[in-house]
Formats: structure tokens, sequence, C-alpha cells
């Protein structure tokens, strides 16, 4: 049950032209090509960071964060990414439902980075784009189609092993946003083998995965003088 493609997918395009959009004005405030930012820049002032969440009450730090990115190779790397996963997974879900997993799983890889490293400035799609690997994984095993008879097996296994060993990543990012991707597409998924499936079950997934996220985010961001 791997969709066929068509040219019919918008969200995806979005989401791509926005993540492009922030970065360019991420640019021109002093962050650089090659990933370093100023005091000034909008990596500085808008990533995840705990400090700035809990004392300076910047909750939304939660979700800029996942528009951020450290240079245009992480750029590059993550928007092709959510081109090859976005646009197979948008046309299985529908819109709406591909939005709520993307957002959702952009805060549960926010939660998951702050559990892990409360003090450092974190960026990047790659919490939300894990989701959407764990969302794919779900719908894929709920119809019994194994990861590894599609490339999604292969891809998974890869970024896992680069999560866990380059020390540059956030492996908390990346396990928060595959986590909440996968409780999302386990949803979707049992679903629509009921033959039950409406937009409403992912969606409603996704707000509780978000909302649960959101609120751990604030408590793991109050973490941050333990980790001095």
């Amino acid at each position: 049950m791997v969709p066929q493609r068509t040219d019919t997918w918008y969200v995806s395009y979005v989401l791509i032209a926005a993540n492009v959009a922030v970065f360019i004005v991420g640019l021109a405030m002093g962050d650089s090509l090659g990933g370093a930012s100023s005091v000034d820049g909008l990596i500085f002032e808008a990533a995840t960071w705990g400090p700035a969440i809990d004392v300076l009450n910047e909750w939304w730090r939660v979700f800029t964060g996942g528009f951020l990115h450290h240079g245009l190779f992480h750029l590059a790397v993550n928007m092709f990414s959510l081109y090859i996963l976005g646009l197979a997974l948008e046309q299985w879900l529908g819109r709406t439902a591909f939005a709520a997993v993307y957002l959702s799983s952009l805060v549960s890889g926010s939660f998951g980075a702050l559990i892990e490293t409360p003090n450092s400035l974190v960026a990047g799609a790659s919490g939300a784009i894990f989701g959407l690997m764990g969302a794919y994984a779900a719908l894929l095993l709920v119809h019994g189609v194994g990861l590894f008879q599609t490339p999604i097996g292969p891809i998974l296994a890869i970024n896992l092993v680069i999560s866990f060993t380059v020390r540059e990543v956030s492996l908390g990012g990346h396990l928060g946003g595959l986590v909440g991707g996968a409780i999302v597409g386990v949803a979707a998924a049992q679903a629509i083998r009921k033959q039950r499936y409406t937009t409403a079950i992912p969606v409603l997934a996704a707000v509780a995965v978000a909302a649960a996220s959101f609120f751990g985010a604030l408590w793991a961001a109050g973490r941050w003088t333990q980790a001095l």
C-alpha cells in the first residue's frame, strides 16, 4: 500500500518555502551560510533554548526552532528529506492530516531536544522530518508492509545511525520527533485499516501529541540549571 505520486501536493511545498524564507531572514540578521550565528542572529533569537524558555518565558521557541537551520548544508539536507518524505506522506494522509503530523512532530522533537540538551541552541526541521519517518513507518507496519521492502527502512536506519554517532546532531530532537510522528501514524493507520479513516482521527492524535509535548518542553526547559 505504498502510494503512487501525483502532482497534487501543496503543504510540503509551503513548508519548504517557509524554511527557506526563514533561512534568508536569518542571513539578513547575521546568521552565516556556514552555520555560525551572531548574538543578533535569528538562531540566537529564536532557536529552541532552555534558559530563554524558562527564564524569559519565550515559550514560542518550542515552535520556531524547527524552522531554523545551522547553515546552508543543514537546510539543504532537511529540505531534500522533506521533499521526498513529505510528498509521499501528504498524498497518503491528505493535506490537513499531513500538516498535523509535521507540526506535532516538530513540537515533540523540541521536547526531546530539551530533555537531552536544555542548554544548547537547537535548530532544524530534523525533529519534524523524523516524525514523518515515524508516521510513514507506522502506516507501513500496520498494513503489513516490511520497512525494508520500501526505501523508508534504509533511510530510517541510516538516519538513526547518524543520530547516535554524530555529536553535532540532536539525538533527543530526532527521537522525540520519531516517537511523536509514530503515535499519530499508528492512529491514522488503524483507522485506515478498519476503513474508518477521517482527517479528524490523525488531527486529534496530533493535537494530543503536540499538547503533551509542549507542556513537557516547558518542564524540560526548566532543567537547564541542572546541566550547568
